[in-house]
């Protein structure tokens, strides 16, 4: 959904909001964040709170807007092509079945004829123009990029286009199957005193791209965290990890990866099938075990009761030093038999816990609604309709003679009440009067009765 109105606010003291799962968010002091008790300002919150954001984003039903051989092609050059002004544009891979496929579709989509050429264990496959190039004749490729609304950049600015992400589910799938042949990781990890698993992560120097892709593993109900990997001398590397036994194997079920990288999706799915999920990420907060206390008193039980029932240890007060899976919680749940306890194990919220809580200084800051509701996910992150938090009454003034030489409404202004705590909202006309700088009913301004629509 789209916010249907953004309108500067003034300067205030603004903030960097990391969370654990590398999501950074930009805002005031008093923007509200939704944590376990309710909604919380920005300034309030401390390093290990925990915040609530989307399991998963629902893609849109609405057919792709790019073609398969589309898909395929932007993917593989956004992560290994140089599409770049006045140089030759190329895709750079030692896996012929990419070269393959990039070659392919360049010729489905534009008549390109490509030329491979070997390097020492990889090849350039040269993707010249059908036609020759002039003053305003842009190569096939080019011009596709701006169709997009992408420029040609070096890779460490590279960003997915907004027509991925208005795709649906399967164009998603497809097109980071394909991105993860590029700079994706699908191999075995070995840990001492651990059955073999998955290392499952997306490698870039653009941090743009690096949360781009983390959106769409989002839509795909594939949970990820971007971690920052210096590298002395070089530019930071920014990996999309995927990470836990589940998670896992929902990636390589739906996304895994083309070419000589998926070739070894299959083993490891047999592997991970064979490893007991560890639930350390995707859990409850600590604060969960006050509610429980209060369903365990409704139910005039004991901590020793509930420990009988669930067929576990009594071990005192140590059961709620952390917090809790969500298997666990729903056993808690139907033990006391909370609705509300049942709700938080089984909810489509990811609760991230705050890394960091960074001061940016003093900036102009914007307010947005949204129709229809009072909160949304902007960034990934559930946030609040910041404007709801602190004014009272919220007006907006439309004046279309300032945008339209011929209105017929000249000095006529339209005042939108959009918020009214102690009275009602919609609108009404005023007559503005320049010299004085005034609001006047129009019908002391001479343009008669025009009712207010309240």
């Amino acid at each position: 959904m789209l916010a249907s109105r953004v309108f500067p606010s003034g300067t205030k003291q603004t903030f960097e909001l990391t969370l654990r799962s590398g999501r950074v968010v930009k805002a005031s002091g008093n923007h509200q964040f939704l944590t376990l008790h309710g909604w919380q300002r920005l300034d309030a919150l401390t390093e290990g709170d925990r915040l609530a954001l989307p399991r998963f984003l629902t893609a849109t039903d609405a057919p792709s807007r790019l073609s398969t051989q589309e898909l395929i092609l932007l993917a593989h050059l956004l992560g290994d092509g140089c599409v770049l002004p006045r140089q030759p544009i190329h895709y750079t891979s030692a896996d012929p079945k990419n070269l393959d496929a990039v070659e392919h579709a360049a010729r489905e989509l534009f008549g390109i004829q490509p030329r491979r050429v070997r390097q020492k264990n990889w090849w350039h496959s040269y993707l010249p123009a059908p036609y020759r190039l002039a003053r305003g004749t842009y190569h096939p490729v080019t011009a596709w990029y701006r169709t997009l609304g992408i420029a040609p950049v070096r890779s460490y600015e590279k960003r997915v286009p907004q027509a991925v992400f208005a795709s649906d589910s399967k164009s998603i799938q497809l097109f980071l199957h394909h991105l993860w042949a590029t700079d994706g990781n699908i191999s075995w990890k070995h840990l001492p005193g651990r059955m073999p698993s998955a290392a499952i992560y997306y490698a870039t120097t653009s941090r743009g791209l690096a949360e781009d892709v983390q959106h769409l593993l989002l839509r795909l109900g594939i949970w990820s965290s971007v971690r920052t990997a210096p590298k002395k001398g070089y530019r930071p590397s920014y990996h999309v990890c995927v990470q836990s036994t589940p998670v896992q194997e929902r990636f390589l079920s739906l996304v895994g990866s083309y070419g000589a990288r998926g070739a070894i999706v299959k083993d490891l799915q047999a592997a991970l099938a064979l490893i007991a999920p560890i639930p350390n990420t995707d859990t409850i907060p600590q604060a969960v075990w006050g509610i429980v206390e209060s369903a365990k008193d409704a139910q005039d039980m004991s901590w020793r009761d509930v420990a009988h029932e669930m067929h576990t240890a009594y071990n005192g007060s140590a059961l709620t030093l952390t917090g809790v899976s969500r298997a666990r919680l729903s056993k808690i749940a139907t033990i006391l038999k909370s609705e509300r306890l049942t709700h938080l194990a089984e909810s489509d919220v990811y609760w991230d816990e705050v890394a960091a809580i960074t001061p940016r200084g003093i900036e102009e800051v914007y307010d947005a609604t949204v129709p229809g509701t009072h909160n949304f996910v902007a960034g990934d992150v559930i946030v609040h309709n910041s404007i709801e938090q602190d004014a009272d009454v919220v007006m907006f003034i439309h004046r279309d003679d300032k945008t339209n030489k011929e209105s017929e409404r000249p000095g006529i202004a339209e005042i939108l009440i959009e918020k009214h705590r102690n009275g009602p909202t919609g609108k009404t006309d005023l007559f503005f009067d320049e010299t004085r700088a005034t609001f006047l009913p129009l019908d002391k301004s001479g343009y008669g009765d025009l009712a207010g629509e309240f």
